[in-house]
């Protein structure tokens, strides 16, 4: 699959990449150390990783995004 791919983060409630995803869930959780950039609230919480990387989330290409095309939602 294209890590370039655009998806909606729903603990984010934005639009990412893939790749993206998987380097923010790369961080360390909670206190990191100097210089390197903890993980997000939303990363340590989210419940999204196993369907990203299944690719059962639905994407668009980014030159699809950034003509106006916004990938569906995830159901709940």
């Amino acid at each position: 699959m294209d890590k370039n791919r655009i998806f909606f983060c729903k603990p984010q409630n934005a639009y990412m990449s893939l790749s993206n995803c998987a380097d923010l869930r790369d961080r360390p959780s909670g206190k990191a150390a100097a210089g390197a950039q903890p993980k997000l609230i939303a990363c340590e919480k989210c419940q999204m990783h196993s369907f990203v990387d299944k690719a059962k989330v639905p994407t668009v290409s980014i030159v699809e995004y950034m003509g106006g095309v916004k990938p569906a939602i995830m159901p709940a």
